[in-house]
């Protein structure tokens, strides 16, 4: 199984589809949208990935 070093993939959540699925409920009932939430911490892509081919590379040396 491939892994990303340092993220749980269980608890990452589909942001957009959820609040695409409000968006439509509330279009259908004819009720407001609730503002938006502020957007969490930015995910260092670059960090995760140099982390995961640390790991790659330790796990098939050792």
């Amino acid at each position: 199984m491939r892994e990303l070093a340092g993220v749980e993939v269980d608890q990452l959540q589909d942001e957009y589809r959820h609040a695409l699925e409000q968006l439509v409920e509330a279009k259908v009932s004819g009720g407001e949208l609730a503002a938006p939430r502020e957007p969490g911490p930015a995910v260092e892509l670059m960090a995760a990935l140099e982390e995961s081919v640390k790991a790659a590379r330790a796990h098939q040396s050792g």
